[in-house]
């Protein structure tokens, strides 16, 4: 499977929370933890998710390494191996890493990893109203945006 790439147009978000709710309902969270988050910075919106860093900050500081990359470039979390030290949340430029207080794991996107066997866009992705969140390889993605904002 070629390595997918999640991308978001912040200039486009609406701050409809459509991408939260898709998510929570595709991973069942419950209240507490978002994988995706839209925060608001007046007069625009910014959707705050795991970029899959190819240096992650979050698997390096990780004392059980319990955060791996898989074949696909995806960064995961092996909740059974995770101590819920928290290290991983503070690490995250992004603000990406949350912490399920239920589970007492840390937790984060994980571009909807069963979708992504499949062949299919993350859950996020598919539902963004104003098609901000764009999902596929680095030159399609490219050309999108090259097609969007030229």
């Amino acid at each position: 499977m070629a390595k997918k790439y999640l991308t978001i147009f912040k200039e486009d978000c609406c701050g409809c929370h459509a991408c939260e709710v898709a998510c929570k309902q595709e991973h069942n969270l419950g209240v507490g933890p978002r994988l995706i988050r839209v925060i608001e910075k007046s007069p625009s919106f910014i959707p705050v998710y795991c970029h899959h860093c190819a240096d992650a900050p979050c698997k390096k500081v990780c004392p059980v390494r319990a955060i791996e990359r898989n074949e696909q470039g995806i960064v995961l979390i092996n909740e059974e191996t995770c101590i819920g030290c928290r290290e991983c949340v503070e690490a995250c430029p992004f603000g990406a890493m949350q912490f399920d207080g239920e589970k007492e794991v840390a937790v984060k996107c994980d571009l909807c990893l069963e979708k992504a066997k499949n062949g299919e866009a993350p859950a996020c992705s598919l539902i963004c109203p104003t098609g901000c969140i764009l999902w596929g390889d680095a030159k399609a993605l490219t050309e999108r945006a090259a097609l969007l904002y030229t």
